[in-house]
Parts: structure tokens; sequence; C-alpha cells
């Protein structure tokens, strides 16, 4: 009797400790870095001025949305590696690929000439060099 009753406050304690919430809801968000197709913007920039590129990257159509820019650790200081990262409903998502645009902003606070590297794979990159002066 004391080993049924311990068996049941224990599920007690172990189902109480459970945030248990039926929503109905089928969606399985998940970010993941994707494909970077083409990067466009000025070429010149002067210190502390922030200039937008137009970052083109693939995408599913029907449910993957912009999430974030993601900036890779460099050992160089003047090379940035940047990935697009996207959020997709992975539990109800087609496999059709679009192209969308999202605005990067480049703001550097010393001269230079920089690389700004987007990655199109893990090893292969789009660059756009900006000069800072």
């Amino acid at each position: 009797m004391f080993k049924k009753i311990s068996l049941v406050a224990l599920m007690a304690v172990v189902f109480a400790n459970c945030d248990i919430k039926e929503t109905n809801s089928s969606s399985c968000p998940v970010i993941i870095g994707v494909s970077t197709t083409a990067v466009t913007g000025p070429v010149e920039a002067a210190v502390n001025e922030t200039v937008n590129l137009e970052v083109s990257y693939k995408t599913k159509a029907s449910c993957g949305s912009f999430s974030s820019f993601y900036k890779n650790p460099s050992v160089e200081p003047l090379i940035d590696i940047i990935t697009v990262n996207t959020v997709y409903d992975a539990c109800a998502c087609d496999e059709v690929e679009s192209i969308k645009t999202q605005n990067y902003a480049f703001k550097k606070s010393e001269a230079g000439v920089y690389i700004v590297k987007f990655k199109k794979t893990n090893e292969d990159f789009i660059e756009h060099t900006i000069t800072v002066q």
C-alpha cells in the first residue's frame, strides 16, 4: 500500500512541475541560416556613418520570414562574416523557394577598407567591399 501511495505522490509532483498546455497549434518554429544570393549598396562611407546594403536571400515562400543577421566570429578586424537567419514553421512548410531582400546596416568607427562577406554556403561567400574614410 505504501508503494502505491508513494508512486501516486511522485507522479503528482512530476506532473505538477510540467507546464502542459493544449494550444491546438501545429507550429514548430525553427531558425535557420540561409543562402545569400546578392548584395548591393554603397562602396564608400564616412567614419560612424550607417550605410544600408540590400541583401537578397533564399527562403521558403509560404512560411519563411527574416529573423536576423548573425555576425560570425572573425579573426580579422577588417572582415565581417554575416549569416542571414530566417524563421520557418518546420511542421507546415512547403519546399517552394523564393528570393526576399532585407537591408543590412553597416557602420564602422575607424577608417579602413572593410570586406563584408555574406554566406552563400558554409565555405562560399558573396563579398562587398566598403572603404570607410
